[in-house]
């Protein structure tokens, strides 16, 4: 290939570039401003009747072609210098010509006096300038012949590198420029960002088009160029050229791959090898019947269909057998045989009216697929029609009544087929019993001596329960119409002012740091940005920190403003709830729109005889999609429920926040931000720690003893280290016993050094002692692990060591969420070794007692005062809140110690606002990597997929192999179940979020099943359901609550960020097998392999996920989950896509070595599948 790997330079990621991508995903790709053109420099020749003056004024009226300045000067855009982008109210200088005989003035040329970012954004060259400057970013669309990056930076491939061909996610660095003329960017060349070679490396997946090598490497054969005559297949061995490319949970993409050594190739079944058109057809001039859809079918019931054979031909065709290729896993296809004495009418298709099936397997789809032995495929269900008359098979009374036209005798054992003699006709009788419901596919195999036919046999089975949560409306949801923007006259009603707590009746010292006009229109006429702010495109570095940032926080502000936009409502009736008004606010259980409480809202009047009244409220409650707001309590009394408009508007509170940090955080410096050496300190703490207690708990598990011992051992600390405790709060004069204890303070190496909690790793125990150490300040100290790994436990233990060990230390806690900054405070709470008043829970203003567990409330209430919460040791509060103390005047330096905990579920903006408020940090990063949650079946895929196969399983044995015998596993002793179901997704009423009735009632048997199970019962509070749409999640409580099972936590995947349930069970809920241009956008939340990480990694013991297949393979992430349930022989329900089949229908034999096969000991019978 002509791929030069010297043309790339080996450039890292950059955090800015990961905002700069989520702020540019919505923009459109063709990026056009026709309103400005001709040259920078324009000047009009002079005649005798004119005269020119230079004026400097303010644009009072600017339309897309011209304008005015004070509303006497006219101008056209040709006049205006470097391209700048005017607004109404913006300061000009301006060359004026007056012509003499009609007194007119017109700018012959126009400069803005710009503003500050103006300055910054020129100091970085201006439009017009034709250098090319460089841009690193990534690939987000293509077309026939062209690409974009960013979003905004157009390019053709004939500017990329020989043998580089790029594809979405790819990220590059390009040489760009301004198009002259226009206000867009194109890049000049197109080279990949980083790149490297890999040498005989094992291809461990293959679906469909997609695949991956070495569990890491994404690939695609849409885009992979390949040797002539080579096909990749699972386990071939081959060599790789990869590029850096974010494909979900992969950050590398093949480019170009050669064949090492080939895989043997595996049995392939006979049903693939004719799969697809071919195999539909007739062939040999036999034509068998086409419509073979049995329809909707109620679970527990059967349909009989009779499918017709005819030779059309001269010669006679052997019918060798006809099979079932057992794309079912519940076999709910099955022949039938008639009795010797019974007839039938020469009829295409019979359809026996759906009966009772008294199996009872068929009544609960969970048994069908170990105890249905009955209905396992057989072959030659065929009957030669040859001696039968029309007058045969009459079953039927003459009032039609009778329906029991086949009888139920199954075949048991194959028969021999027969010849279908030329003109002749024969039919095989196929039975449907409903067992699983949601749709339902098997392929059936006619052999003949010299061809196969194939017909799909389909179905969809619906339950019972189905009704229970079938849709109530159809759906109406519509994109509202906004108010009008205009009206010719307005009444603004603001809430009454209130008192409020004085303790939080702060200063305001924080500036509003206004969106730039012009960075807003350039959005808003979709300009490229580049033009106006070329660093964006620049790795981030010192000198460019604060300008990059803050702009991305701007575009970000200005997406979120139009998102709410989108979401504004008209004609809207509010409801009351005692003295308050209610908003019903469809979507918003889903973030759309996103609503926090104190968010403004404006309601508007209908506008009457062309004016309209305004009323300001502020949301105090949000329930689900109800939005509790405060208004004007004139208008709450006085409201008739009239018609109202609804704007939303965008609170810029934390984005304040977060510009105020960049610029508290620069006297951070390179040290910090980026450091490039290590300069040792002294240690901050010497002492000896107890090895004693550190031999004792090694490889310890967290069982009931040792969490018994746990609780001994932080009383024993508690004694300990409250010397001199009663002495504390009094000011007493420097006693004997007072000498004693500063003594001890001033030299804590005078005694040994305990873990409060005994049973940390050695890891955790590390981490704890280099931050007690800081040995390595001012750099951060990074603690990061994946799920379970126990980093909230360690910064627990960490923030109790320095307290106790610095006396002189003051610790702000922060995480970006209220919950997890409650859990860090609740787990101090529980630790039982810190004394009243040490520590203090800060909320936002708007957040409500009522939402606060009770265990973290007293700690609340000191955090009213912020004065007060201010000089306590130990505070904790978000991200967000931490900056309240700015407001009262704290710097850097009042926090000796700054912990962020769950930081990467934060923009590091965000993670800026409380570490302006540190002094000293200490450094050095620790990984932690053995998991205490989950069984080591569980972890296997999140380990190879996210973590570098580096987790280690250090769970209680006890609890994560308590549920290995149950009844209902398709493998005992491997935790896993992967349901596939075929429903149907549906939206009802005016609420977009997406059902799927099919998966919330198979939840419910699963429930039900786990909670009333005889050898393994598990408790309704140690099960939680995930699923992505709130609509779902409505269901699902609605089946829940019919059983008496409430206890049961169901919620998306943020509401169970770092908790753990002993059984998770997921539902995926979308079902639309159509084709999209980008799956990953229809997916939604489903493609995010973020969240996909979070849900499957917080069971302990049982994980069960519910999903159609024939989606999720579309996502990489879930396509490995379908992988790894198949290989190991726990996948059950509806039938695989066909990327899928073989590896259900090789079984082990052919399974990839890269994924753990458990052998069976003690489950249910293996499924056979036919020869």
């Amino acid at each position: 290939m002509g791929f030069s790997l010297s043309q790339v330079s080996p450039l890292g990621d950059s955090p800015s570039w990961r905002l700069l991508h989520s702020a540019f995903l919505w923009w459109d790709f063709t990026v056009v401003c026709p309103c400005f053109y001709g040259q920078d420099n324009f000047c009009l020749p002079i005649s005798g009747d004119t005269k020119l003056k230079t004026v400097r004024g303010v644009v009072t009226r600017y339309c897309s072609d011209y304008g005015m300045i004070d509303d006497l000067i006219y101008f056209s855009s040709d006049a205006v210098t470097s391209k700048v982008l005017l607004n109404v109210g913006q300061e000009v200088i301006a060359v004026v010509e007056e012509n003499k005989v009609s007194n007119g003035l017109k700018a012959i040329r126009v400069e803005a006096v710009s503003d500050k970012w103006e300055d910054d954004s020129r100091n970085q060259g201006s439009p017009s300038d034709c250098s090319p400057r460089v841009l690193i970013g990534c690939v987000t669309s293509l077309v026939e012949g062209a690409g974009c990056i960013s979003q905004t930076t157009y390019f053709s491939l004939e500017s990329v590198c020989e043998g580089f061909e790029p594809c979405k996610g790819d990220w590059v660095e390009a040489e760009y420029r301004i198009r002259p003329g226009t206000w867009n960017s194109e890049a000049t060349s197109v080279k990949p960002l980083r790149y490297k070679r890999v040498d005989k490396v094992c291809i461990s997946s293959l679906c469909g088009r997609n695949g991956v090598i070495e569990e890491s490497i994404f690939f695609t054969l849409d885009s992979l160029k390949l040797p002539d005559g080579y096909t990749p297949r699972r386990g071939d061995m081959v060599n790789a050229v990869v590029v850096e490319s974010s494909q979900s949970c992969y950050i590398w993409r093949a480019l170009c791959m050669t064949l090492v050594k080939r895989r043997e190739a595996a049995p392939v079944h006979e049903a693939t090898q004719f799969y697809g058109t071919i195999l539909l057809k007739n062939k040999g001039d036999i034509e068998v019947t086409q419509m073979t859809h049995f329809g909707t079918l109620k679970e527990g019931r059967s349909k009989t269909m009779v499918i017709w054979i005819e030779n059309k031909g001269d010669i006679p065709q052997n019918l060798v057998s006809c099979k079932l290729a057992g794309w079912d896993q519940s076999k709910q296809f099955r022949f039938q045989m008639l009795d010797k004495d019974q007839t039938c009418p020469i009829v295409s298709f019979v359809s026996v009216s759906e009966k009772e099936n008294s199996s009872d397997e068929n009544v609960n789809s969970l048994n069908s697929h170990t105890k249905n032995t009955i209905s396992q495929m057989s072959e030659n269900g065929l009957v030669n029609n040859r001696g039968i008359s029309p007058g045969d098979y009459t079953c039927k009374g003459e009032n039609g009544e009778k329906d029991n036209i086949l009888s139920r005798k199954q075949m048991t054992e194959p028969e021999p087929g027969g010849l279908v003699p030329p003109g002749g006709k024969t039919f095989i009788v196929v039975v449907c019993d409903g067992k699983n419901p949601g749709r339902c596919k098997e392929l059936l195999l006619l052999c003949f001596s010299d061809f196969l036919i194939g017909r799909y046999l389909e179905v969809n089975v619906i339950s019972g329960e189905e009704s229970l949560i079938a849709v109530r409306e159809p759906f109406s949801w519509k994109k509202l119409k906004s108010s009008q923007a205009l009206t010719s006259a307005k009444t603004t009603v603001v809430v009454t002012t209130q008192k409020r707590n004085s303790r939080r009746q702060l200063p305001s010292f924080l500036p509003q740091y206004p969106i730039p006009d012009r960075l807003r229109k350039c959005v808003e006429q979709k300009i490229d940005i580049l033009t106006f702010q070329p660093l964006l495109a620049e790795l981030l570095n010192m000198s460019n920190y604060k300008e990059k940032f803050s702009t991305l926080l701007w575009l970000e502000e200005i997406y979120a403003e139009m998102e709410l936009k989108e979401y504004n409502m008209s004609g809207i009736v509010l409801r009351r709830n005692g003295d308050l008004l209610v908003l019903e606010v469809p979507g918003l259980a889903e973030g759309r729109p996103s609503l926090y409480t104190g968010d403004k809202l404006i309601l508007k009047t209908q506008e009457y005889n062309g004016h309209a009244i305004e009323y300001i409220s502020y949301v105090t409650e949000i329930h689900e999609e109800d939005v509790t707001l405060k208004i004007n309590p004139e208008f709450e009394q006085a409201y008739n429920f009239e018609p109202m408009d609804v704007e939303f508007t965008y609170n810029r509170t934390t984005s304040r926040r977060c510009h105020f940090a960049l610029e508290q955080v620069i006297h951070l410096g390179v040290k910090v931000l980026f450091p490039e050496e290590i300069i040792l300190q002294s240690p901050q703490v010497t002492g000896n720690w107890n090895h004693e207690q550190d031999t004792k708990s090694n490889g310890r598990s967290t069982s009931k003893k040792t969490r018994k011992t746990m609780t001994d051992q932080a009383e024993h600390g508690t004694k300990e280290r409250r010397v001199g405790d009663k002495d504390l709060p009094a000011l007493a004069p420097f006693t004997a016993e007072m000498s004693d204890w500063v003594d001890e303070i001033q030299t804590p190496k005078a005694r040994k050094m305990e873990f409060f909690n005994p049973v940390l790793n050695e890891n955790q125990k590390l981490a704890v002692k280099r931050i007690l150490s800081g040995d390595c300040r001012p750099l951060p100290y990074i603690l990061f692990g994946p799920p379970g790994t126990g980093k909230t436990v360690t910064i627990i233990e960490a923030v109790l060591q320095v307290h106790f060990a610095l006396p002189d230390s003051r610790i702000l806690v922060c995480a970006p969420s209220n919950s997890a900054a409650d859990l860090v405070c609740l787990r101090l709470h529980e630790s039982k070794v810190l004394r009243p008043a040490t520590m203090v829970r800060v909320n936002a203003t708007c957040r409500f007692e009522e939402i606060v567990i009770d265990a973290v409330k007293p700690y609340c209430r000191d955090g009213e005062d912020i004065w007060k919460a201010s000089r306590f040791r130990i505070i904790i509060t978000t991200c967000s809140s931490s900056g309240l103390f700015y407001q009262i005047g704290v710097r850097v330096g009042h926090f000796t110690h700054v912990f962020v905990d769950e930081a990467g579920q934060a923009s590091e903006p965000e993670c800026l606002i409380p570490l302006g408020l540190m002094s000293d940090v200490s450094g050095q990063v620790t990984k932690l990597v053995k998991n205490y949650r989950s069984h080591e079946a569980l972890l296997t895929l999140p380990s190879r997929l996210f973590y570098h196969r580096e987790l280690e399983v250090c769970a209680d044995p006890t609890v994560v192999t308590s549920l290995l015998g149950w009844e209902k596993l398709p493998k005992k002793g491997f935790p896993l179940i992967f349901h596939g179901v075929r429903g149907s997704e549906a939206r009802e009423g005016k609420s977009p979020s997406w059902f799927n009735p099919a998966e919330a009632v198979q939840v419910l048997r699963y429930c039900c099943l786990l909670a009333q199970s005889i050898s393994s019962q598990v408790s309704a509070s140690d099960i939680g359901v995930i699923t992505p749409y709130r609509k779902q999640v409505e269901k699902i409580r609605i089946l829940l609550r019919n059983v008496d099972l409430m206890d049961i936590k169901v919620g998306s995947v943020e509401e169970f960020q770092g908790q753990e349930y002993l059984v998770i069970i997921i539902s995926t809920v979308r079902s639309n097998e159509d084709r999209f241009e980008d799956d990953r956008y229809f997916l939604g939340f489903l493609s995010n392999s973020k969240r996909f990480n979070v849900a499957i990694t917080r069971p302990k013991a049982l994980l069960i996920v519910l999903g159609n297949p024939h989606v999720l393979v579309r996502d990489p992430c879930f396509g490995a989950l379908l992988e790894y349930s198949i290989t190991n022989g726990v996948y059950m329900g509806c039938d695989l896509p066909p990327e899928l089949q073989s590896l259900q229908n090789c079984g082990d034999g052919v399974a990839d070595p890269s994924y753990p096969v458990v052998p069976e000991s003690t489950g249910p019978e293996k499924h056979q599948e036919p020869n």
